[in-house]
């Protein structure tokens, strides 16, 4: 895994009109899929929205005001993988330059390589517009998605971020245990001072897990990022667990020494251990 991850990146352009996006932004958001993105933009969102006087969306609001920073979302490397074909794998479709990448403010929003490969599991077989049909113990052994490529993926951005002057780095496990101080530091870090605490409030209960799911479930949000693919599944939700630590209950003994080997080679930066 440690060669085809190195050798594919030799690849440190982007020869596509996508790397406009990146060009164009303040603020770079770095995540895998499924480590709480969605509910990051939720809290920022709403806390500018209402720091601007704006109505809440899940869009880049810098369109609408030129008084805060633009922000552009990316799973980078990940989708790089993941998503990407040869053709666009080769142009570099989904990477962010090293000189733009130093260039700009980054948050790297980070989660248990466990967790991640649950939920992603789940998002590929129930809400994916392209389902796959595995069974969770070889999704866990996938060379293209699986456990060995969420860590490789995770030491690979903390290899070239860790001398990034202007990185935030950030654990979903983190934001859970303390909402409110997290996004604070995260609007601190964006730069839109002076902090509004009432608004950061009203963000963090707007963003709660059970009003998020509600809503989803109501289609208040005019996004297919936060539409059910079934309402009567709830593993279809975008909004469906989010809890820390709820991989164990998926997997046996075997399996979840399987998944101990693979996030034994995880960088300790990030600070998740083996079970055994």
């Amino acid at each position: 895994m440690k060669q085809v991850l190195e050798g594919a990146l030799q690849v440190k352009w982007n020869l596509t009109r996508n790397v406009k996006k990146f060009q164009h932004a303040d603020i770079l958001v770095l995540s895998i899929g499924k480590s709480g993105r969605t509910w990051l933009r939720v809290l920022l969102n709403k806390y500018i929205a209402q720091r601007c006087g704006l109505d809440f969306g899940l869009g880049d609001l810098s369109r609408l005001t030129d008084t805060i920073p633009s922000i552009c979302y990316s799973h980078e490397l990940w989708e790089h993988f993941s998503k990407a074909g040869l053709g666009q794998r080769w142009l570099g479709k989904y990477i962010i330059p090293d000189r733009l990448l130093f260039k700009k403010k980054v948050i790297l929003l980070f989660r248990d390589p466990r967790d991640i490969l649950v939920s992603l599991y789940f998002h590929k077989t129930r809400r994916s517009v392209h389902k796959i049909q595995m069974d969770l113990d070889a999704f866990m052994r996938n060379r293209k998605d699986g456990i060995e490529r969420i860590v490789a993926v995770l030491n690979t951005w903390r290899r070239r971020l860790a001398s990034h002057p202007r990185c935030y780095w950030i654990s979903y496990e983190s934001l859970k245990a303390d909402t409110t101080g997290r996004l604070a530091d995260l609007v601190r870090f964006i730069g839109l001072e002076p902090i509004n605490h009432q608004f950061v409030q009203t963000a963090v209960a707007f963003a709660a897990f059970n009003n998020m799911k509600q809503m989803e479930a109501r289609g208040v949000f005019e996004s297919e990022i936060l539409k059910p693919s079934d309402p009567n599944d709830p593993n279809s939700f975008k909004v469906r667990e989010g809890k820390v630590g709820g991989y164990r209950r998926h997997f046996n003994e075997q399996q979840l020494r399987y998944l101990d080997h693979a996030l034994a080679r995880l960088d300790p930066f990030f600070g998740y251990t083996p079970l055994t």
